[in-house]
């Protein structure tokens, strides 16, 4: 019997790099695989590969599909059969800004294109009902996806997959963004359709890894090293020590009395009264939709309230001039990371991060550039020092602009489900940078689903959002031990 799949010495280069070399292997019945790996490893080509999706070198090996078991097809009949959900697809659908309602994703799906470009008939209408109506997307189906949260849009892009019903589902990052109940009920939902639909999932996460899995392949520098029959292998992030917590002696940084927030037309935010101290680390915790990343631009100041709010920055009460906050404020999010579509170096991304623009539009000094070089080299970037910043993959995207918003050190930092896509050396080294930040002056504001992401002995204040409304509560914690100071040239090493 034929593999539903195979590969055989592939080999792709792209920009002019050896992004797969001589990869060999293959998809038998009844087989879910798990693909691991550091950033930058090669695991998202590889997908695109498996899927069809990605031409491989004229001369660089072969790669086989079968639907039946009996016969060969080639790869454009294949396209019929696998579906494909990655990050980079969410960010297409974010840069497109198409005025379409989230239904429209999943009818697209009959097509695999952007939007359907034809009326859908009885049959098909009734397939969009039903995964509507399994996935529980009633709510925002008919919202437009200006209004929808990431993980909301996440969740339509799984169900648009499945409704051709494919043979081989391929997905690639596919819990960034949702809530732990959502991330719970598709990953159920999988298991349930394991035994027609062949699951070929990759993360940086083993728990995002359906039950179903039954096998593990290991790629590194574009080959894959091993492969096992059994899932992936869970490891522990190593713990963080504790930071004390702020009193309400510490200096007011933000405050915000009355503060409604609209997107578009849709009231996300109501009556907010909050304050943040220095030092008050914050974790924001809330399901898919109930406003997080709207509340971290309105403490970025990116995102404004309406008229009656009373707000203060920096004991100032406005107006605010949004470049001057940028020097105090850093914001690290899906939508940065959508907006930066720049085809810049990455050095002169990290460096963009002195003026706080998209693009460097500057003549950076001799300052600036050796701050830059010192923390490329202290965060273990220099492989990627001269690449364009839009031929990295997802990951190693991420840690760029990480990179980028330490050249100044911010007084509030607020990261944005920052950690999905990252592999776990440098999660971890993250949360060591983090502990040296919170103890030597800088505010954290943590957005994140995952228990462990949150960080809690970094974040001794939890602020839930739930029906446009925040309420906090504080955890005791243990004083921290006493850390070397922080500085933008003085990256911790083990980073």
């Amino acid at each position: 019997m034929l593999p539903r799949i195979s590969l055989h010495r592939v080999n792709v280069h792209l920009a002019g790099r050896q992004v797969l070399a001589d990869v060999s292997w293959a998809l038998e019945a009844g087989q879910h695989w798990a693909f691991v790996g550091a950033n930058g490893s090669g695991k998202s080509t590889l997908l695109r590969v498996i899927g069809g999706t990605q031409w491989i070198d004229h001369d660089g090996g072969t790669r086989t599909y079968s639907a039946d078991g009996a016969r060969t097809q080639p790869v454009t009949r294949a396209a019929g059969w696998i579906r494909y959900v990655s990050a980079e697809q969410h960010e297409r659908y974010a840069r497109l800004q198409l005025p379409l309602a989230g239904r429209a994703i999943l009818e697209s799906g009959y097509e695999g294109s952007v939007y359907v470009h034809r009326p859908l008939d009885g049959r098909e209408t009734r397939g969009v009902d039903d995964l509507i109506e399994r996935f529980e997307l009633q709510r925002f189906a008919e919202r437009p996806l200006r209004e929808l949260s990431s993980g909301q849009i996440r969740r339509l892009l799984i169900a648009r997959a499945l409704v051709r019903r494919p043979l081989v589902l391929i997905l690639d990052e596919f819990t960034h963004g949702l809530d732990r109940a959502a991330r719970r009920d598709v990953l159920a939902f999988l298991d349930r359709i394991a035994p027609s639909v062949a699951l070929i999932v990759a993360s940086h996460r083993p728990s995002d890894f359906p039950a179903a899995t039954t096998h593990t392949a290991t790629v590194r520098d574009g080959r894959v090293v091993t492969q096992r029959g059994r899932p992936p292998e869970r490891r522990v992030l190593r713990s963080v020590p504790a930071v004390p917590v702020a009193t309400v002696a510490e200096r007011v940084l933000l405050h915000f009395s009355n503060a409604d927030v609209y997107r578009g037309t849709t009231l996300v935010l109501r009556n907010i009264d909050w304050t943040l101290r220095r030092g008050d680390h914050t974790a924001i915790r809330g399901a898919n939709g109930a406003g997080k990343s709207t509340f971290a631009g309105l403490i970025a100041g990116t995102i404004s309230a309406a008229t009656g709010a009373r707000i203060v920055r920096f004991g100032e009460t406005g107006p605010f001039d949004l470049w001057k906050l940028k020097e105090r404020v850093a914001h690290i999010s899906d939508d940065l990371q959508t907006a930066y579509d720049q085809r810049e170096t990455v050095e002169d991304v990290i460096i963009s991060g002195f003026p706080s623009s998209i693009g460097l539009f500057i003549e950076p000094n001799a300052a600036q550039r050796a701050a830059a070089d010192e923390l490329i080299r202290r965060l273990g970037l220099d492989a990627l020092r001269g690449r364009i910043f839009t031929q990295l993959s997802y990951g190693e995207r991420r840690k760029v602009l990480i990179g980028r918003s330490l050249v100044r050190r911010p007084e509030i930092f607020i990261l944005d489900e920052v950690w999905n896509g990252l592999d776990s050396a440098f999660r971890t080294a993250l949360l060591d940078l983090l502990a040296e930040l919170a103890t030597t002056g800088t505010t954290l504001v943590v957005i994140a689903h995952d228990e462990d992401d949150a960080i809690a002995a970094l974040t001794p204040r939890t602020c839930t959002i739930e029906n446009g409304t925040i309420r906090e509560e504080r955890r005791p914690r243990p004083s921290a031990p006493s850390l070397q100071p922080f500085h933008p040239r003085e990256v911790p090493k083990s980073v």
